[in-house]
């Protein structure tokens, strides 16, 4: 087996990888950078990709999933595969897809001469980890991973055996842990409050919102929250269970927001992107409100403006490992050589044989 990095090592975004078996050529995902406008796309070939056999996603994030429109434009005509819920959560059409629970029913299943094993990683509805073995030689793909997780199913890593593992170490160096990055954003948040009364919170469509909503209920329990419409949809799935949450009650009642003047108000948009976000944003700021950041800002974005305005706070909820945590995974499992990936601070040799 072949290692091709076409991204997301040494950097934050694009994640792909192209791992070429005896007699099948395939993609870990095909994100999009989007800090970097001039040159976002994975470092494919056309000939590389005219030749995929198929995608593998591990779940429906731009930085994971947002090139690939430009695979189809470059002659990509293979197969996507997916969790079901993820195939549903693209903003974009693909032409042919293979539901992941179909292909490996009880989380096991062959494409050709493929053996594919995958379980939940606990970053949002549909993502998953991957191994991946062909003729005595295995691979190994963690996603976006955390098992600190109180909304999300996670089926933990644990005594996997593979000739290579990339690994996600988002965080890097930064080891503060979840607990302490939990009681950092809602103490922060209770200072905000004390001094705006309104708190907009724009997080991912699939993933951090209902893990945050989870963490406030339980800890600002006198706060009013409000919400958009998707992430309204989002809490009802939650409710209703099923195969990727965990069996927990999350103790707020959420309503519509229409101009309440204290609260805080959940806005599925991270980057505020859309019209329908930046009139929210406005108005939330128009009655002295502020807004608080808990991922990455992007360059450029209606959200990095408020950020240097002054009127956007940073304060991260944690969904992915740091350095310690991802040396602690590889102790848990058999790893013969490791990548970390996600991450600016560490970086590999772009080509590796196993």
């Amino acid at each position: 087996m072949e290692l091709f990095i076409a991204g997301g090592v040494g950097e934050h975004g694009r994640n792909c990888f192209l791992v070429q078996g005896e007699t099948i050529r395939f993609l870990v995902d095909c994100g999009k950078m989007a800090d970097t406008p001039e040159d976002p796309y994975p470092r494919l070939t056309p000939e590389q990709i005219q030749t995929l056999d198929a995608v593998f996603l591990t779940h429906s994030h731009a930085d994971h999933t947002g090139a690939l429109p430009w695979l189809y434009e470059n002659g990509f005509r293979g197969t996507v595969i997916a969790a079901a819920e993820t195939l549903c959560q693209l903003p974009f059409a693909v032409r042919e897809s293979c539901v992941l629970q179909e292909l490996c029913p009880n989380e096991a299943g062959r494409l050709q001469s493929l053996s594919i094993q995958w379980g939940r990683s606990g970053h949002c509805t549909g993502s998953v980890w991957y191994y991946f073995a062909e003729n005595g030689k295995s691979v190994f793909f963690s996603g976006d991973y955390t098992e600190d997780t109180q909304v999300y199913a996670c089926d933990p890593i644990r005594n996997q055996h593979a000739d290579l593992a990339v690994l996600d170490c988002a965080y890097g160096l930064d080891e503060t842990s979840y607990e302490a990055s939990c009681d950092r954003l809602v103490q922060k948040t209770e200072e905000l409050m004390s001094t705006h009364k309104l708190l907009l919170l724009p997080v991912p469509k699939y993933g951090r919102g209902l893990e945050i909503l989870k963490l406030f209920s339980d800890r600002l329990t006198d706060v009013p929250y409000y919400a958009d419409a998707l992430f309204l949809q989002n809490l009802a799935e939650q409710e209703a269970g099923g195969f990727w949450y965990r069996p927990i009650k999350i103790n707020a009642p959420v309503c519509p927001y229409d101009g309440q003047p204290q609260g805080i108000v959940f806005v599925s948009d991270p980057q505020l992107r859309s019209k329908a976000a930046q009139r929210t944003a406005e108005q939330v700021l128009s009655l002295g409100g502020a807004a608080v950041m808990t991922g990455t800002l992007e360059k450029g974005s209606y959200s990095e403006r408020l950020f240097r305005q002054g009127n956007m706070a940073l304060l991260r909820y944690p969904v992915h490992l740091n350095h310690a945590q991802f040396e602690q995974l590889k102790g848990e499992n058999d790893f013969s050589r490791t990548i970390p990936y996600h991450t600016k601070q560490f970086s590999a040799v772009q080509e590796m044989f196993f």
